[in-house]
């Protein structure tokens, strides 16, 4: 049989998901909040209201503070195509890859046209829309995860964006208890 995960439950500022970004360190890992409110950023990554939950079609976007606050996105602009983030819900894994080419490091060589990273204005909220770079309004074309921060460091007049598409189904802990293959 397929294996179905628990749904996620979220309430705002609770933890509901840890992501894993190896590019950033073996050992990289942070707690998700429900909330990207400057109240939920203070304790870590904060999943913005009303984007997909992990594994969902449609976008799961996560903002985070590139300097201070523990600084969980430091060193986001490190992130290459293909690179895998990997969030981990109460029962579930879920392997994302940041979009592009792996071969060349192109993050514009994604055939869904979505690239893998860019640099916008805080303005430019369609980042986060079900489809990365669409209309808030259209159906989703697949399960994304964006990731948002401050650009560049030590200032707030940019974002930093990461767009990664799920990679394969969720894949459960009882089956993968040391995290999925990446």
């Amino acid at each position: 049989p397929e294996y179905v995960p628990a749904p996620v439950e979220v309430s705002l500022g609770q933890p509901f998901a840890v992501l894993r970004i190896p590019r950033l360190g073996e050992d990289w890992s942070r707690v998700v909040v429900e909330g990207a409110a400057e109240t939920q950023l203070e304790q870590g990554p904060g999943h913005y209201v009303d984007t997909a939950l992990p594994g969902q079609q449609g976008n799961f976007a996560v903002a985070g503070h590139r300097v201070g606050r523990g600084s969980p996105f430091l060193d986001l602009d490190r992130m290459q195509p293909g690179d895998p983030i990997v969030v981990e819900t109460s029962d579930t894994w879920y392997v994302y890859r940041v979009l592009g080419d792996p071969a060349t490091g192109d993050f514009r060589a994604d055939p869904s046209g979505i690239p893998g990273q860019r640099i916008v204005r805080p303005t430019d909220v369609q980042v986060i829309a079900p489809t990365p770079g669409g209309a808030e309004t259209d159906p989703p074309t697949g399960a994304y995860l964006t990731l948002t921060t401050c650009h560049p460091k030590y200032s707030a007049q940019q974002r930093l964006i990461i767009h990664a598409r799920l990679d394969g189904g969720p894949i459960s802990k009882a089956a993968a208890p040391d995290g999925p293959e990446t």
